[in-house]
């Protein structure tokens, strides 16, 4: 009699089937799991050597972080093996780059403070050889006063103590002139220390723009009219690294759409120019407070995705702006209103 149905042996294999199936669902669970924590502490580590960043130089951190930075953006969370080993390369190569650039730094400093402690040295010599001279000198004339004393002519005691007292002046003012001297050269060293190391600083390239001295005159023009204005400025802080998830013809477009939707945010009365290589500035007829409302809109606004297209590929580019807001009155210190400015550019790269 023939029985329809499953038998023991098939219900078996289905059985072990099925506990094979689940847990090779389990693994690949226990994967993908892995694969996010491991992101997520590749990430934890960038995000804290970019909080914990050993600082010389304002400028050159403020450049490594951005880099950094920029490398936690490029670490998606569905990141294959190609796109970590990429992040892994690109760190490598940034964390060499500033630990360079700080140890030519220190070699500097340590330059510096060899030269100031030569001086110093050289200024010590000095004045020790003339202590020894004043010394040596004092005790030959005390020696000869006690010598005079011995003598019973009046006439010569007292020529003895004019003469040593003339001659104890002017060992004294030996000293004293050549403590001078030694002073003077120090103070010149110095001197000569600091300009060398302004020159250093101000020795970059003028990148001034047509556009950022159009913004510069027309500033100028409204303090000369003695009108009040704002200006809103951004500043891009992640610019340069993009440059290293990007092509340069991807991120020239992006800041060209930047600039255009940064204009259309504001009126159509504002002034916009960009003003260097990360920084783009509103000239605004608006109140202050006005103005510091439209430039949280502003960062909000261009901080959303730029999709750019490169001979049929899209890029998405994500900028990370701060913006500030600066007000000029009517009969302010020019001079004061520019410092602060300066100050406001410098603050926003921080």
């Amino acid at each position: 009699m023939l029985k329809f149905g499953a038998s023991a042996s098939d219900k078996n294999l289905k059985a072990t089937s099925l506990i094979s199936l689940r847990k090779t669902v389990t693994e690949m669970d226990r994967l993908e799991e892995l694969h996010r924590a491991a992101i997520n502490c590749y990430s934890q580590a960038l995000r804290s050597s970019e909080q914990h960043v050993v600082e010389l130089d304002a400028s050159q951190a403020a450049h490594f972080r951005s880099q950094l930075q920029a490398l936690r953006e490029k670490l998606q969370a569905d990141a294959d093996a190609r796109q970590l080993d990429s992040v892994q390369s690109s760190f490598d190569a940034e964390l060499k780059e500033y630990g360079d650039k700080t140890r030519g730094q220190i070699q500097r400093l340590r330059k510096d403070v060899q030269a100031a402690a030569a001086a110093v040295e050289a200024f010590a010599g000095s004045v020790n050889e003339g202590e020894l001279l004043l010394e040596s000198g004092l005790k030959r004339e005390l020696q000869h006063l006690n010598q005079t004393a011995a003598s019973d002519d009046i006439q010569e005691i007292r020529g003895a103590i004019r003469s040593t007292t003339a001659k104890i002046g002017a060992s004294v003012e030996q000293m004293r002139a050549s403590n001078q001297l030694a002073i003077a050269q120090l103070k010149d060293e110095i001197r000569l220390l600091h300009q060398e190391v302004q020159a250093a600083r101000r020795a970059k390239p003028d990148s001034t723009t047509p556009e950022a001295r159009q913004v510069d005159n027309k500033i100028e023009e409204m303090i000369r009219q003695n009108k009040p204005f704002s200006v809103l400025l951004v500043v891009i802080r992640n610019l340069e690294g993009l440059g290293n998830c990007h092509s340069a013809e991807v991120v020239g477009s992006a800041i060209q759409d930047f600039q255009a939707r940064f204009q259309n945010i504001l009126p159509s009365s504002a002034i916009v120019g960009r003003c260097g290589p990360d920084q783009f500035a509103a000239i605004l007829g608006t109140p202050p407070a006005n103005a510091m409302e439209m430039s949280s809109e502003v960062v909000r606004k261009l901080s959303s995705p730029f999709v750019e297209n490169e001979r049929g590929t899209s890029h998405s580019v994500i900028f990370n702006p701060r913006a500030g807001v600066i007000e000029f009155r009517p009969g302010s210190d020019p001079a004061k209103f520019h410092a602060k400015l300066k100050q406001l550019a410098e603050a926003l790269v921080q």
